[in-house]
């Protein structure tokens, strides 16, 4: 039987993944299966605590936080034998839906056990790994500005709001783009490089992306008039924003971005700065454990 270390952040989702330690320990228990709760204590805690859950020989490491836990998970189980799982503990729970997790922390627990382990495409930008997505531009500054908060919204309805407020004040900077067949100039409104579909609590910016394929699914979005941002907006939750005129699909195994001015990453649940990013892939780089 496999073992098993919960990397528990007890202040996502305002609590939620506290509030589920109770029935993981019960569950567990009952089930016989090896395993151990860690409570993160700040910053760059899961990575340590992650890399420290590796080394003792642990077979699954459960991030129970939102996405920005899970990066920092995956960042400290890179390059070891170790799995990644990811439960529902979070505002944005992006990664958890991307590998099927269910949302009933009883019926996750049981998916946990069955151990459906498969290996997923694995990203690096800026000296930092990813699993499921990153953008770049409109939809970096909204990320910024819901993980500073926007009370009393939560997940989804806190990026729509930070949309709204974001859509007024936000100005696209010039880009240099290489997917390795050439360079593009433009000032796109965002540019999304993503391994699983979507991002922002659900926002299925490139719904077409396979987790195993060996390639990096990129939008790039250009520049419209607000009202036609306003319009288009909801088109993402569907999948069909890809059918807007301004939407670029592309797939590469390498990404370049050089920007004319320094703009926000959102890595996960994690915010970053930069006017360089160059995307890397390693394919099937990550073991991870699927809800089904």
């Amino acid at each position: 039987m496999k073992s098993y270390y919960f990397i528990v952040n007890p202040i996502a989702g305002g609590g939620k993944a506290k509030s589920l330690v109770h029935q993981i320990e019960r569950n567990f228990r009952d089930s016989g299966a090896e395993f151990k709760i860690y409570h993160t204590r700040g910053p760059r805690d899961a990575i340590e605590a992650a890399s420290r859950a590796a080394e003792e020989g642990f077979d699954i490491v459960v991030a129970a936080g939102g996405d920005g836990t899970v990066n920092e998970v995956l960042n400290g189980l890179v390059g070891s034998n170790a799995c990644l799982a990811a439960i529902h503990g979070g505002k944005g729970n992006d990664f958890a839906s991307a590998v099927a997790m269910p949302k009933g922390i009883d019926q996750a627990c049981e998916a946990l056990l069955k151990s459906d382990i498969r290996a997923i495409d694995l990203g690096k930008v800026m000296d930092r790994y990813f699993i499921n997505s990153v953008g770049v531009g409109f939809d970096a500054a909204v990320a910024l500005r819901v993980n500073r908060g926007v009370r009393p919204f939560k997940g989804t309805s806190a990026y729509i709001y930070a949309f709204f407020e974001i859509l007024f004040s936000y100005e696209p900077v010039e880009m240099e783009i290489d997917m390795g067949s050439g360079l593009l100039k433009s000032d796109p409104l965002l540019v999304a490089v993503g391994i699983g579909q979507a991002y922002g609590g659900g926002m299925r910016i490139v719904p077409d992306a396979i987790q195993d394929d060996g390639l990096f699914d990129i939008c790039i979005f250009d520049r419209m008039n607000r009202l036609g941002l306003v319009y288009h907006f909801p088109k993402v939750f569907s999948g069909k924003l890809k059918n807007v005129e301004q939407a670029h699909m592309f797939r590469a195994k390498e990404v370049k971005l050089q920007l004319s001015d320094v703009r926000p990453m959102h890595l996960e649940g994690e915010i970053c700065f930069s006017d360089h990013m160059h995307f890397t892939l390693e394919p099937k780089g990550m073991n991870v454990l699927f809800g089904n």
